[in-house]
């Protein structure tokens, strides 16, 4: 019996499988382009590898396709015949149950189980980042950092992966709005691992929150840091546009869209998200943004019957909208409302609930009904976590709802909001602090509403 980089017991057939499957875990770690092919390599040494198997499983069903699916099946009955053919650790076992449960429709059992193995082998990164990942996705932030609070302590400095376990650790406490340990950990997570692109991630969201935009640029300005990363290296450049956006830098912005963010022309559901974010915010900023809606909707087209993951329905809704293609984004919207109370997933048809209102929500606004709008977003915003994605993510929905406030004359509601998300933010948000400045130029009704509307959000340079 062999062990991995953690100290885990792991039933390879040889040392090249070991070396290949150490690989494998730091690039899944350092959210690295090179994960799958070190993933091939070790299973081409070693083709009756169970839980090599099963991690490419769980790995093709975090991309939320369809298509994907077959594929994850696939290895699933793979590593079952593989285990069947050689003797696995109970461990292991476990790891490819949690692939069956997550193609039941069972995300949340899936990640249980992943964090059983935790229970007895604290170290086992692959079970760690896993978990971490469903509960992302699910929206599940307590559970998230219930875990990363249990398997943390158990690594030391001296562990090969403590630094990318302190970036897990980083971005779970940031999103339960524990900032000033969240920005400790994540600077950590950097020192002892310079690849932890996603300890990295984390403490660009600590200074999104607290306001901090001249720092959030200063450690966003070097994209080699992460330039071995998969697509996550355009979701760190989306973080620097924000970043700029909110200082004004409207064309630079434009240009990081053009050259990183949108460089290559992906229907994969994070990037989509992060340019129809983007583009969102910039024409509410009353900047023009040319033909680059047409690409995305395009391509989300493609996506309107997914239904693998709610969070991506509802980018796919909004690119859709930003072009124009109201009917499309409105069958999303019904496919949602169809899911919250037919889909067999409890996951899905919770998450399904909220996603159905904001996407009903996004359809009226873009036809310019913003007091339905408003009711809309505004019966979604209590349970929108549950369609998982980060806080700075689910912005977008948060922001469409303070427009609707504004331009359907709701003033004292829009002002309450708006004064509660500075709070939050540490008194830094110059989307708050702009809209709260336009409210109170003594303007009333209507004509408020339509001057909010007409004012440009930010100065293009």
């Amino acid at each position: 019996m062999f062990e991995d980089l953690s100290a885990c017991p792991i039933s390879v057939a040889n040392d090249a499988a070991r070396l290949g499957w150490n690989d494998t875990l730091e690039a899944l770690m350092a959210h690295a382009a090179a994960t799958p092919d070190h993933l091939a390599r070790t299973l081409s040494v070693d083709p009756g590898f169970a839980l090599a198997h099963a991690a490419k499983g769980l790995m093709l069903l975090s991309l939320a396709r369809p298509e994907l699916v077959q594929p994850a099946r696939d290895c699933l009955e793979t590593a079952r015949l593989a285990m069947q053919r050689r003797s696995v650790t109970a461990r292991e076992r476990q790891v490819v149950e949690a692939l069956a449960l997550w193609l039941a429709d069972k995300p949340r059992l899936a990640a249980l189980k992943l964090e059983d193995v935790l229970a007895t082998h604290p170290l086992d990164v692959l079970s760690l980042k896993l978990s971490h990942g469903i509960r992302f996705m699910l929206g599940d932030q307590a559970a998230m950092l219930a875990s990363l609070e249990r398997a943390a302590p158990h690594f030391d400095a001296a562990h090969p992966l403590a630094g990318y376990v302190a970036g897990c650790h980083a971005f779970a406490l940031e999103e339960r709005g524990f900032y000033g340990e969240a920005e400790r950990q994540g600077r950590l997570a950097v020192e002892l691992a310079p690849r932890d692109a996603w300890g990295r991630h984390a403490v660009a969201h600590v200074l999104e929150m607290t306001g901090r935009i001249d720092e959030g640029v200063d450690w966003l300005e070097d994209g080699r840091l992460w330039n071995h990363a998969n697509n996550l290296r355009f979701h760190m450049v989306w973080h620097l546009a924000l970043f700029r956006l909110e200082r004004g830098e409207t064309q630079e912005v434009l240009n990081l869209y053009d050259s990183c963010i949108r460089a290559e022309s992906t229907d994969d559901y994070r990037d989509i998200a992060n340019a129809a974010a983007l583009l969102t915010r910039l024409d509410q900023a009353g900047v023009a943004v040319g033909t680059r809606w047409e690409e995305l909707a395009h391509l989300a087209d493609g996506r309107v019957d997914d239904g693998r993951l709610v969070f991506a329905d509802l980018h796919y809704a909004v690119a859709l909208l930003g072009a124009g293609r109201e009917g499309r984004a409105v069958t999303i919207a019904a496919n949602l409302a169809r899911d919250s109370l037919s889909h067999d997933s409890l996951e899905r048809r919770e998450a399904a609930r909220f996603g159905s209102l904001a996407a009903f929500g996004l359809v009226a606004f873009r036809e310019k009904d913003y007091r339905e709008a408003a009711q809309l977003l505004g019966a979604a915003r209590s349970g929108l976590v549950a369609i998982g994605g980060s806080h700075a993510q689910r912005d977008l929905f948060e922001q469409a709802y303070i427009e609707s406030l504004i331009r359907s004359g709701a003033h004292d509601r829009a002002a309450r909001v708006l004064t509660e998300r500075l709070a939050r933010r540490g008194g830094n948000n110059p989307f708050a602090s702009r809209r709260l400045a336009r409210l109170g130029r003594g303007k009333s009704g209507r004509l408020a509403a339509l001057a909010v509307a007409a004012t440009p959000l930010a100065i293009a340079h």
